[in-house]
């Protein structure tokens, strides 16, 4: 590499990367931001979120049912959805069983939805640095059979 290039194994780390993240979830945490956990019930309590926040932030109260939502999920699912939803605070249940708005901050829901595309921008960046780094052995393994 010239100077005024940088050697890429050096400006980008899978790890630094992920280390990079894990500190700016920290931060948000410490920050008192709840952040959708990184399980399929967390992907699943961002969908269900989706799904029920239009109505919530009119004032009505839901009612989380797979069938009314038209979503295909086990029973299990949905509920550890909605309990994740629950532990968020996001929604509160009500005692006619439907679901209200919970405690919501619109500037809470835009730094959750960036942390979301910055988690998947992670898994991009990350994916990319395993096929380069592949590439790069087969390059080197290729040229070792050439030269022996």
């Amino acid at each position: 590499m010239t100077a005024d290039q940088p050697d890429p194994d050096e400006t980008f780390s899978a790890v630094a990367t992920r280390e990079t993240v894990k500190q700016v979830e920290a931060d948000l945490l410490d920050q008192g931001i709840k952040l959708f956990p990184n399980t399929r019930g967390g992907e699943h309590a961002h969908v269900l979120w989706h799904r029920i926040r239009e109505p919530l932030f009119r004032g009505a109260g839901v009612q989380i049912a797979a069938s009314i939502l038209g979503l295909r999920w086990h029973r299990q699912e949905l509920k550890r959805a909605r309990d994740i939803l629950v532990e968020m605070e996001l929604i509160r249940p009500r005692p006619d069983g439907l679901y209200e708005l919970g405690r919501y901050d619109r500037l809470d829901e835009e730094v959750r939805e960036r942390f979301i595309e910055l988690k998947a921008i992670e898994k991009v960046m990350v994916s990319f640095d395993g096929m380069t780094r592949k590439s790069k052995t087969r390059r080197r393994a290729r040229t070792d059979a050439r030269h022996k």
